[in-house]
């Protein structure tokens, strides 16, 4: 059996054409006994009992199509299911993907539209990289990184839509780097991109062709606690292994903290997420005060980070040891006095980029703040 009945997001033939690598035409059919709903787990399409569901029906696939459909949807929890669906031509036996683990109708509707204009861009980039390790890579590993994959995805939908203000250069823009092919040697939690360019030079010729090679980066949000009428900070300590792959005697760092911006994330909710995790302290998010969106080093790393500054109240007693042992963090918070921060980012103690971004934001914005 190789015709298949689509009723969620493969319905959208973007994403079907990225998913099978190749254009796939559908029909109008129906399964009967059978309704799509919001997923109680997220948004997301499942099959619930009762009613009836309007999908497409697919004409018999290739065995390369078919291949690459079901492995996209194994990655993901979804299995082939036998039914017969209502075609324009009569009953057809069919294959549909339910979750292998079901997770239950949220009793909503789910809107195949709505869809596409919240996660749609998002999803597509995703797409690619997961159809990446068809062949090569095990459905659980793609699984296991399924939430990285989508949050690095998140992260070139917002870059695209963000336009820096250029009152200095600027002429130049991304459209007119010709871009011949980009590899990937290795993706897992970063990913490694090697890109073949050329671009427009200052002084009106174009660059020969060259080699790029970059690590892509889940982008970021940190945060300074900050209490100002004890005038100190808090920050945390932990092991980081850049610093000892480098060969720094002292591998633990001290930095804000700090955390990845999960898909659905914004970088204000990142920012007061990872404040309870790795500090403990509940903040509203009126007390969040923007530092920067900034990329630590684009020469060789595809990662945004946004900094704050947070107003709270750090008592004695607010450091300690915290972090989720699922995702192995061993954390320690300090409580600092501002000058002594400042003293450290003057004799190198702080070496972390967003620390001393945001101690210094600090120093000039403090009596302000107080305000």
């Amino acid at each position: 059996m190789s015709r298949y009945f689509l009723f969620g997001t493969l319905v959208w033939d973007s994403l079907l054409a990225d998913v099978a690598g190749r254009a796939v035409d559908i029909v109008p059919a129906t399964l009967s006994g059978w309704r799509v709903e919001r997923a109680a787990a997220g948004d997301w399409p499942v099959l619930v009992e009762g009613g009836r569901c309007e999908g497409g029906l697919t004409g018999d696939l290739p065995e390369d199509a078919k291949a690459r459909l079901d492995w996209y949807e194994t990655a993901f929890g979804y299995v082939p299911d036998a039914v017969q669906v209502a075609g324009p031509d009569g009953p057809v036996a069919a294959l549909v993907y339910r979750e292998a683990a079901p997770s239950g109708g949220s009793g909503e509707a789910w809107s195949l539209d709505d869809w596409i204009a919240r996660h749609g861009e998002r999803t597509r980039l995703a797409a690619a990289e997961v159809m990446r390790g068809h062949g090569r890579v095990a459905p659980q590993g793609i699984a296991a990184r399924r939430g990285v994959i989508h949050a690095r995805a998140q992260g070139i939908v917002t870059a695209r839509r963000t336009r820096r203000p250029a009152t200095v250069g600027g002429e130049h823009d991304a459209t007119e780097v010709a871009v011949h092919r980009v590899d990937y040697p290795y993706e897992g939690f970063h990913r490694v991109e090697e890109w073949h360019l050329d671009h427009p030079r200052f002084d009106g010729t174009r660059s020969e062709r060259m080699q790029r090679a970059i690590s892509h980066v889940t982008d970021a949000a940190t945060v300074l606690p900050w209490d100002p009428a004890r005038d100190r900070v808090l920050v945390v300590e932990q092991i980081r292994i850049g610093a000892l792959a480098k060969g720094d005697p002292l591998p633990w760092m001290l930095e804000p903290v700090a955390g990845l911006i999960d898909a659905g994330e914004t970088p204000t909710t990142t920012a007061l997420r990872e404040m309870e995790e790795e500090a403990g302290l509940t903040v509203a998010p009126d007390a969040l005060h923007f530092v920067g969106r900034y990329y630590p080093s684009p020469g060789g790393l595809a990662q945004v980070i946004n900094s704050y500054v947070a107003l709270c109240d750090l008592p004695n007693g607010s450091d300690g040891l915290h972090g989720l042992d699922e995702e192995h963090e061993d954390i320690r918070a300090h409580l600092v006095p501002r000058a002594d921060l400042m003293a450290m980012v003057a004799s190198g103690e702080a070496a972390n980029a967003p620390l001393i971004v945001s101690a210094l934001w600090l120093a000039h914005h403090a009596e302000r703040l107080r305000g």
